[in-house]
């Protein structure tokens, strides 16, 4: 196990919702020389400027948190911009890395880059059986093809690397922009909003019956920090729980925290997507040595209280 507090680390997307986090495991592991670069400073589009600032900052590793995403009206709408843009990050940060002496590569994948028909649990073995499906296949497709770039990035030149995949990632800081928001941040903001205003029903969509797997931002950012100091190989690695509710148990709980007891009806006009999603996660247990501590009714609880204090002067 590498130490990382004698390493420079870069994080992309450190100003995002899982790269502030992965800050903060960083920092307690007694991490000093972590840089930051935003756009003006990196803009991970653009190769010149990925390379000058490669070539000037001289990392010795990189934590790739950075995703162009959004909820899946917003993938559906831009699955071409969504393909089009990580793919690129992923190629530029990998071209400067070899060009200027970056030892390792932290590459943050997806759980939703499964094939579509992948039994459940995903096993990591599943994931080249066939192709995602569904409006974030653009997304899903440009960050596994990010194992590839990284996996001959090592054969030609010894670069080492760790590929995570997260499961449905929740918590303090996500995005809860009706159309970039995944569905615990959009059933937080609708049930808390619900509540300001003395609503007596929320609806969702779908039917309530697809059952799926969350996980705490933190316990995430533990994970990638955890494959940053042990994984030097591109085979990809699931972060999860392994634990499956279902969307109708998620409303109630996201209801019950947000201290809300109204009606909640579902609109079974609008897509369930598949039926069930979880991850294996017995390889992160046996390479990381470790699995997440945050229980899904109190991150719920701690997400809900800080929506609450983000938006109380617009309430």
């Amino acid at each position: 196990m590498r130490d990382l507090s004698t390493t420079r680390i870069a994080v992309t997307g450190a100003r995002g919702f899982l790269g502030r986090h992965v800050l903060d495991v960083l920092a307690s592991r007694g991490c000093s020389d972590v840089l930051t670069p935003d756009r003006h400073a990196c803009d991970l589009l653009d190769p010149g400027s990925v390379r000058a600032w490669a070539s000037s900052a001289q990392p010795g590793m990189i934590i790739h948190c950075a995703a162009a995403t959004g909820g899946v009206a917003w993938n559906a709408a831009h699955g071409y911009e969504a393909f089009r843009d990580n793919l690129l990050m992923v190629m530029h940060l990998v071209d400067a890395a070899v060009a200027y002496g970056v030892q390792h590569i932290t590459h943050v994948s997806t759980s939703i880059a499964y094939p579509a028909d992948a039994p459940v649990p995903f096993k990591e073995s599943a994931l080249w059986t066939g192709r995602p499906g569904g409006p974030t296949s653009g997304y899903a497709h440009a960050k596994r093809i990010g194992q590839v770039v990284l996996e001959h990035a090592a054969a030609q030149h010894g670069l080492c690397s760790a590929v995570v995949m997260p499961a449905n990632v929740y918590g303090a800081g996500a995005r809860m922009e009706s159309d970039r928001s995944n569905v615990v941040a959009a059933m937080v903001r609708r049930f808390v909003e619900a509540g300001r205003r003395g609503a007596t029903s929320v609806t969702c969509w779908g039917t309530g019956a697809p059952m799926r797997e969350f996980i705490h931002v933190s316990d995430v950012a533990e994970g990638v920090v955890r494959a940053a100091e042990r994984i030097d190989i591109a085979e990809p690695i699931n972060l999860g729980t392994g634990i499956m509710c279902s969307v109708r148990e998620l409303a109630l709980m996201v209801a019950s925290a947000a201290d809300w007891s109204g009606s909640i009806e579902w609109d079974a006009s609008k897509p369930d997507g598949v039926p069930e999603v979880c991850c294996d996660v017995t390889r992160m247990q046996e390479l990381l040595s470790w699995g997440p501590c945050t229980q899904l009714e109190k991150g719920l609880c701690d997400m809900v209280s800080w929506y609450r204090a983000e938006t109380a002067q617009d309430s």
